[in-house]
């Protein structure tokens, strides 16, 4: 029994090692393509919401789906 609990710990400690791995490739990729957090600021009140005639033509839109 002892060698199969060492065959599944090893198998263990290799999926952590692939997790861990992919891990920080992923993190590497997202920090090298999304660059530094910016402050955009105040939003333009005028782009923020929806109108309320194109809200009312959406739901009525969804309704008859």
């Amino acid at each position: 029994m002892t060698k199969d609990n060492n065959a599944e710990q090893g198998q263990n400690q290799d999926s952590n090692e692939v997790a861990e791995l992919q891990n920080s490739v992923t993190r590497e990729f997202v920090e090298e393509h999304t660059g530094a957090p910016v402050d955009k600021g105040l939003t333009d009140s005028s782009k923020a919401r929806v109108s309320d005639d194109q809200n009312r033509l959406i739901t009525q839109r969804n309704l008859r789906k």
